[in-house]
């Protein structure tokens, strides 16, 4: 009996995140194939422009924000969307926010609780608030 319920239990779980990715892509979220995205994570549907690459993790409580209402609110000229690319392999930890236009290289760490407020290299460790390089992982 057990064995019946994890299967059904991870049946549902796959039905659930392909919903959830057919959501994103309806909405213009770009999806690279074998990334995962957990279900506690926000993702900024309404406005700007995410792309996220292959292989990428990206963990619950992440935001993924692509657009600043706040700026409107200061220049009423200004434009609050933005873009935000992921490159491949890369892994958000536990509660990072990713901020509008900007671009993560392939096989970087974000660590927990950062705030990447600008471009991200390949093969680094990032982590803080806001985000600095800790180390090269080439």
């Amino acid at each position: 009996m057990k064995t019946i319920i994890r299967k059904l239990t991870f049946y549902v779980g796959q039905v659930i995140r392909f919903i959830y990715y057919s959501y994103l892509r309806m909405n213009g979220i770009k999806i690279g194939d074998n990334t995962f995205i957990s279900l506690g994570a926000k993702i900024d549907t309404q406005f700007g422009e995410i792309i996220i690459g292959d292989n990428v993790h990206i963990t619950s409580g992440c935001v993924l924000l692509a657009h600043d209402g706040a700026i409107k609110q200061m220049k009423p000229d200004a434009n609050p969307r933005g873009k935000i690319v992921i490159g491949d392999n890369v892994f958000i930890g536990v509660n990072a926010v990713v901020l509008m236009n900007v671009s993560i290289g392939e096989n970087s760490v974000i660590g927990a609780g950062s705030i990447v407020n600008k471009d991200i290299p390949a093969n680094v460790l990032a982590i803080g608030n806001p985000v600095k390089i800790l180390r090269d992982l080439s």
